[in-house]
């Protein structure tokens, strides 16, 4: 008897050894893919959210864009202004010079070129010889 349940306990081993190896076969042919699914839906949904988000944060970047243009643009505009404003200042400047000088000139407070030469001449010839009016009218003559 134990030789018959020796035998049959080695056909029943090879049976198992034989079935084993074939479902280690199978077992290395099979596919296995895990299933995904909720992986993916996680992924979307923080995806979706991390675009939410970011696209949020995006508004704020179009506000300070638009301030930084406002001050650019108010910055030549008042560049410009400055410009205009110091160049009518100069025309103001240099007109108000001008009528100045030609309200000392009618008011003969200033002497024109002529006559600073005239005294200057008179001066000279005075200084060097005070007697003789009609020598220094014949003097300047000859000068000129």
């Amino acid at each position: 008897m134990n030789q018959e349940s020796a035998d049959k306990i080695i056909k029943e081993l090879d049976q198992a050894i034989s079935e084993l190896e074939y479902k280690i076969v199978e077992l290395k042919t099979l596919k296995i893919e895990p299933d995904l699914s909720y992986i993916n839906s996680f992924y979307k949904e923080k995806t979706e959210e991390n675009i939410n988000r970011l696209n949020s944060q995006i508004k704020i970047p179009k506000l300070s864009l638009y301030l930084w243009g406002s001050s650019f643009a108010m910055l030549i505009i008042s560049f410009m202004v400055f410009f205009f404003v110091f160049s009518k200042l100069e025309e103001t400047k240099e007109n108000s010079i001008k009528e100045y000088k030609n309200q000392l000139s009618k008011n003969s407070v200033i002497m024109s070129k002529e006559n600073a030469e005239l005294l200057k001449d008179m001066d000279l010839w005075f200084k060097s010889d005070p007697q003789s009016t009609s020598k220094f009218i014949h003097w300047r003559q000859n000068q000129k």
